[in-house]
């Protein structure tokens, strides 16, 4: 019998070579970078609706970014549900195809329905790329090193943001917004298929095949019937249920501050320009990119609660230095917000998919990690809905807001407590992975 390149072991082998495991860790990154450069290069396309077809803002463009939200997390349950019967990579490949696909055809809607609807079934494939290219990756490595390497990928998803509005820039004026979708639609493509030809499957689950072939098929189906009840069973239900808060609290406060800190450092304290803002967004967002390789390293040698811990700490400090300076010079503002971007994104952003994917045995990590990343979606939406109660009901600015994140910050860190007081080891869970 033969056995791929892509490291797939024989029955029995229970390591991989170095060279495998980072092949695979950089072709799933270099998917996740595209999946997020198309999560949000759908917005780059919005003022040239508005002024092509007279889309409105509250109108048009909310459908297309609620009806977005809402196929992502459904993605995210179905795939990361059905990855655990039918393994990761086939489904990854199908998802990653048919985002690349859909995105590619929105550029040739002829009118806001088919936009919204190619949208919709590109953001099905985008929203499942995220648990299962996680899941995978957790799968292929070495245990020890699973976090490192499970936070080092999800700064992909940061860079893909960055590299989707400079192609934004670039391509926009000189090609138009459809030649923009085009190019968003090929390079996913390109990168799906490096991953099809060139990483392996999860050997857990190459391994359970092998069993069902053999005497002992009973077993796996009666894992497979049951996967889904076992995230919500009695050893791992609260578990399940502090991972889907924490999911929905940190992407929730993420995406309420990235989206509303352009709106805030325009007020008029502390009175912005657009140019300033935006210079400020960029660097925050490539100094996450930093703070989050940064954390992958931290996490090779130490626990990942602790790492999460310390990083919700210093995440309030920053939150307050914030909130002291927001009346000063831009050039003060520059420097502080980039330093808060180098700790809070990090400690919102990978951690919820570091602590889910660390915390289930091979058997159900993909339902594990769906789930948790569907509660995540949900608090994102819910997220827009507290910041624009926050900032239009309660009139908060820089200031205000970057003190009420004290409150999610002390909740989260309350959560990492108790999971840290749930008994679920890692070594327990890595028990059962053949890695």
């Amino acid at each position: 019998m033969s056995y791929p390149l892509t490291g797939a072991q024989k029955p029995g082998s229970r390591t991989r070579s170095p060279r495998t495991h980072w092949v695979s860790f950089f072709l799933i990154t270099l998917l996740l970078l595209t999946d997020g450069m198309d999560v949000t290069i759908v917005s780059h396309v919005f003022p040239s609706l508005i002024r092509e077809w007279g889309v409105s803002v509250g109108g048009g463009i909310a459908l297309v970014v609620t009806g977005g939200a809402v196929a992502m997390g459904v993605g995210a349950l179905v795939a990361g549900r059905l990855s655990d019967r039918f393994g990761r990579k086939p489904l990854l490949i199908i998802a990653g195809v048919v985002f690349s696909v859909a995105t590619a055809l929105t550029a040739t809607a002829p009118d806001l329905f088919f936009f919204t609807t190619w949208r919709i079934v590109a953001c099905l494939g985008m929203g499942a790329v995220m648990p299962l290219g996680i899941t995978l990756l957790a799968d292929l490595m070495p245990v020890r090193r699973r976090s490192a390497f499970v936070a080092a990928a999800y700064a992909g998803i940061g860079l893909g943001t960055t590299v989707g509005a400079i192609a934004a820039g670039v391509i926009i004026p000189q090609a138009g917004w459809r030649s923009l979708l085009v190019f968003a639609g090929i390079v996913p493509l390109v990168a799906t298929l490096l991953v099809a030809f060139f990483v392996g499957e999860s050997p857990s689950l190459t391994g359970r095949a092998r069993v069902v072939d053999g005497i002992a098929k009973s077993v796996p189906s009666r894992v497979d019937r049951s996967v889904f009840a076992g995230v919500l069973g009695r050893r791992w239900r609260v578990t399940t249920l502090l991972l889907w808060a924490f999911g929905f609290i940190s992407l929730g406060t993420q995406l309420m501050l990235i989206q509303y800190l352009p709106t805030l450092l325009q007020q008029p304290s502390p009175g912005l320009s657009t140019a300033e803002s935006s210079a400020i967004i960029a660097v925050y967002g490539l100094a996450s990119v930093v703070g989050i390789l940064v954390l992958s390293a931290i996490l090779i040698r130490a626990s990942r609660f602790a790492s999460i811990g310390v990083g919700l700490a210093l995440s309030a400090a920053a939150a307050v230095w914030v909130a002291f300076i927001a009346d000063s010079s831009f050039t003060t503002i520059f420097v502080v917000v980039t330093i808060a971007g180098l700790i809070i994104p990090t400690t919102l952003g990978p951690t919820r998919n570091v602590l889910a994917a660390a915390a289930y045995p091979a058997a159900m990590r993909g339902t594990g990690v769906g789930t948790t990343e569907f509660s995540a979606r949900a608090g994102s939406a819910a997220g827009g809905v507290v910041g624009g109660a926050l900032i239009g009901g309660l009139g908060l600015g820089l200031s205000g807001i970057f003190l009420a994140l004290l409150v999610p910050f002390a909740i989260l860190g309350a959560i990492v407590g108790a999971l840290r007081l749930t008994g679920t080891d890692s070594r327990d869970v890595a028990s059962s992975d053949p890695v």
